[in-house]
This record gives C-alpha cells, sequence and structure tokens, in this order.
C-alpha cells in the first residue's frame, strides 16, 4: 500500500483502509501477542534537541579546528565546492546539515570523521538477564 509514512491514520490490512487485519496481528514484527507498540510523547521533540545539541558541539569543534589551521570559509568552501556563505550556515550550528556534508566539511580542514555509537553505562545490561 502506497503511503505517506508521517501519516498515522488507518493504514488497514490487506483489504485497506478500516480492514483490522493489517493491524496488530500476533505474527506482526515489532507487535508483542498482537499489541500496538506503545506511543511516546515527545520523544521526537526531544530526541531532535539532543541531536542538534551534538551536531552544533561537533560543528563548533570542526569550526575550531578550522581556525587552528589557520583556514578561512572561503578556502574551506572552496574545496567543499560551495558558497563561503553555505560554510557559514553550516558553522552557525543551527543548520540541519546531512552527515555527508559534515564528512566533506572535515576532510576540506585536514580532518575526519568517526562515527561510533554510544557505550553503555557501566551496569547497564545489554539483553538477557542481569548477572547474579
Amino acid at each position: 500500500m502506497a503511503g505517506n509514512l508521517g501519516d498515522l491514520g488507518d493504514p488497514g490490512g490487506p483489504a485497506g483502509p478500516g480492514d483490522p487485519r493489517g493491524i496488530g496481528d500476533p505474527g506482526d514484527p515489532g507487535e508483542p501477542a498482537g499489541l500496538p507498540l506503545p506511543l511516546l510523547p515527545g520523544f521526537r521533540e526531544m530526541a531532535l534537541r539532543r541531536m542538534a545539541a551534538e551536531r552544533r558541539r561537533l560543528v563548533g569543534e570542526l569550526a575550531g579546528l578550522r581556525k587552528a589551521a589557520r583556514l578561512s570559509q572561503t578556502e574551506v568552501a572552496a574545496r567543499m565546492g560551495t558558497s563561503q556563505s553555505a560554510v557559514a550556515r553550516l558553522e552557525s550550528g543551527d543548520a540541519d546539515v546531512r552527515a555527508s556534508t559534515l564528512e566533506r566539511y572535515a576532510a576540506a580542514i585536514g580532518s575526519q570523521i568517526t562515527w561510533r555509537p554510544p557505550s553503555p553505562p557501566d551496569g547497564d545490561v545489554t539483553g538477557g538477564e542481569p548477572n547474579r
């Protein structure tokens, strides 16, 4: 069924909207025992704020490296194949830039970005039963 992923209306089952067979079937992955997954109010906003803060931190560090390398925004822009104003927008930390753009910026200043998930805190159980 074609649809907009942002539309949380009734996607319905195989026969279309209103067909309950497509919602909460016991065999559906991600829906244990036929129960719908819980909604987490505010999750999207919280995640966006956290990601924006991390992006601003990363961009700030990269801009510091650019300045330490004595490169102007114009020089970095030429290396990236973009404009100085685009580099200034990126460095403002407010732009929601793609990961590939950040990687190009890092390469243009002679650096690179290493992507890795954060380590779980000490004592955090990542699966199974806790040690006893």
